[in-house]
């Protein structure tokens, strides 16, 4: 039996991290942490290789705003123990 790498599903043992995954990722971070998010799009900006950066910063500051809105309004908050 040869003591290769490979996975025997055929997939490559060497996973990169691509833009794509990170683009991924910061949708996600720009909907659960909005200023990760926010960051995360900045820098796909600064480094020129995606163009969904702007989307994603603009995602972010949306997220951001609803998060805010819904913290405010005390939608988070136990108010009471009865079930």
């Amino acid at each position: 039996m040869p003591t290769d790498s490979a996975s025997r599903n055929g997939s490559d043992p060497r996973t990169r991290i691509t833009t794509e995954r990170v683009v991924v990722l910061a949708y996600i971070l720009a909907v659960a942490f909005p200023p990760i998010g926010f960051l995360m799009g900045v820098g796909l900006g600064a480094r020129g290789k995606s163009k969904h950066w702007v989307w994603i910063v603009l995602v972010s500051i949306v997220a951001a705003v609803i998060w805010a809105v819904i913290i405010k309004s005390g939608a988070l908050s136990t108010t009471n123990d009865a079930y």
